[in-house]
């Protein structure tokens, strides 16, 4: 069974925003929706854009810079595929809990 470790504190992101961590040597995304954390990987599975540390769009979804990849935070489904060559891949997503104020997240 992997095991949860410590990323970051809740109050670290406001909600609608999302940081970047790394976890067990892995750079993981976190998002805030509405106060519920969710943990994805930080780079785009098209060309590897980064996505963390930008805002949501409509509370739940992250858009890639690079060529406009639409993911649901909370799943990792891929809701608008690339508009460059409609490559369409969902993102890996993590299990993700909060003990004592500090969001943990299961690699």
């Amino acid at each position: 069974m992997a095991d949860f470790y410590d990323a970051l504190p809740v109050d670290y992101i406001e909600p609608g925003e999302t940081a970047t961590v790394m976890v067990d040597g892995f750079p993981v995304a976190v998002a805030n929706v509405d106060g519920e954390f969710y943990a994805f990987q930080n780079l785009c599975p098209h060309q590897g854009s980064r996505l963390g540390g930008r805002s949501l769009d409509e509370g739940c979804f992250i858009v890639c810079p690079t060529h406009a990849s639409r993911y649901d935070v909370r799943s990792g489904a891929c809701v608008r595929p690339s508009s460059s060559d409609g490559f369409n891949q969902d993102l890996m997503v993590f299990p993700t809990r909060v003990q004592d104020d500090v969001v943990q997240i299961q690699i």
